[in-house]
């Protein structure tokens, strides 16, 4: 029996192949060893990755009627699985940079509202509390607080009346934005970023779980409307800017993505961790660029992949800009809107004014006949 046959999802579970049949296979579905040795491919196989996510990598590339590759090199799966880890590193650091400084916005806005730490879980709580009971479960409150070597001692110390300290601590980057919500609806606070969140966890998690980014997606994406609008102030009004944004409203990946970017430069205020950012940026785009011809090949790569290289350079190369403006501080007043900082919505005082619909309830019978005479509606006197 071939190694193919052998490995045929159609016909039989897929055995464990060693490193040469791994190779054989790849040869039979037309991939090269020309730029890359077959002895350097098996080095590669065993040292820095395994073939299940190596393979997925193929994805982008082009195939013949009969489902051969054409002119894919066993290289370009090296390269692109390395660019892909290194964006994942990078994706890491950022959203760590935004997580911590999600606890300091937090923090911060406390105190402005002379709040005791206490109340915020307590409201929290509730609100979980009432969520799992309308979908028929039982809230574990104490679940929230993660419990390791490193964090046993303050759970123990302070559970029984939990600060919303020791809940920053312990919880999760999902509970963390919950709790942030709870915090801006109670407290009446309005954040630019707040719905940026959702897709920053999304990347982080696939991140930290070492899934294959730049592979296609079938998925749809839940759009962010206010990614939009703050897209638009970001990028330069330009052709490249305009596919960008089209990208971003389809793409799972570049959506996240921009989600992460515009998170970090809106929360992100330590020089510091910003200027270790735009280092590491300016390094993975070195990277990127190290073999761009092989991924503007409209022959062998498929347009989405283009795309998407295209669209992170964009995105990576407007951070560092806007990062050295930023610095510099010649951003224009629209560009500000970037940095706008959490405000709280003025609080309605006196009687609320009736609804437009109750209003015209209350109309006279002939303000009525005047208001159907003017929509060209005839009105049946009794």
């Amino acid at each position: 029996m071939s190694v193919e046959e052998k490995c045929s999802a159609h016909q039989c579970r897929r055995r464990a192949l060693s490193v040469d049949e791994q190779c054989q296979l790849l040869v039979r579905h037309g991939i090269k060893f020309e730029q890359c040795c077959r002895e350097d491919a098996k080095h590669f196989l065993k040292d820095n990755t395994y073939f299940f996510k190596l393979k997925a990598f193929d994805n982008n590339f082009v195939r013949d009627d009969k489902g051969t590759y054409l002119n894919l090199d066993f290289a370009y799966l090296k390269d692109l699985s390395t660019i892909d880890f290194e964006f994942r590193v990078l994706i890491l650091r950022m959203s760590g940079d935004i997580e911590h400084a999600l606890r300091v916005r937090f923090n911060n806005l406390l105190s402005q509202v002379n709040e005791d730490g206490y109340r915020v879980i307590r409201d929290y709580e509730d609100e979980q509390a009432k969520y799992y009971e309308k979908n028929s479960r039982i809230y574990d409150s104490d679940s929230c607080y993660q419990q390791s070597v490193y964090t046993k001692g303050m759970i123990d110390k302070f559970l029984k009346d939990k600060p919303v300290w020791l809940f920053w601590e312990t919880c999760t980057f999902s509970n963390l934005i919950r709790c942030y919500r709870s915090f801006l609806t109670h407290r009446r606070f309005q954040d630019v970023t707040y719905s940026l969140l959702y897709g920053v966890r999304l990347l982080r998690n696939a991140a930290s779980h070492h899934n294959c980014l730049l592979i296609p997606s079938q998925e749809d994406i839940k759009r962010t409307e206010d990614l939009d609008k703050l897209l638009k102030v970001f990028l330069p009004d330009s052709k490249e800017s305009a596919k960008t944004l089209k990208l971003a409203e389809t793409d799972p990946l570049i959506h996240d993505f921009a989600c992460v970017l515009i998170a970090h430069i809106n929360l992100v205020q330590s020089i510091g961790m910003r200027s270790g950012v735009v280092k590491q940026i300016e390094l993975f785009i070195k990277r990127m660029r190290r073999h761009y011809d092989w991924y503007h090949n409209s022959e062998s790569v498929h347009d989405h992949l283009t795309q998407q290289f295209d669209a992170i350079e964009l995105l990576l190369t407007r951070a560092i800009e806007f990062n050295q403006m930023r610095d510099d501080e010649v951003l224009s007043e629209y560009q500000k809107d970037l940095l706008r900082q959490p405000y709280r919505r003025p609080v309605r005082r006196g009687p609320r004014r009736a609804s437009k619909k109750a209003r015209e309830r209350q109309q006279t019978p002939a303000q009525n006949v005047s208001l159907y005479s003017a929509k060209g509606t005839e009105l049946k006197q009794g």
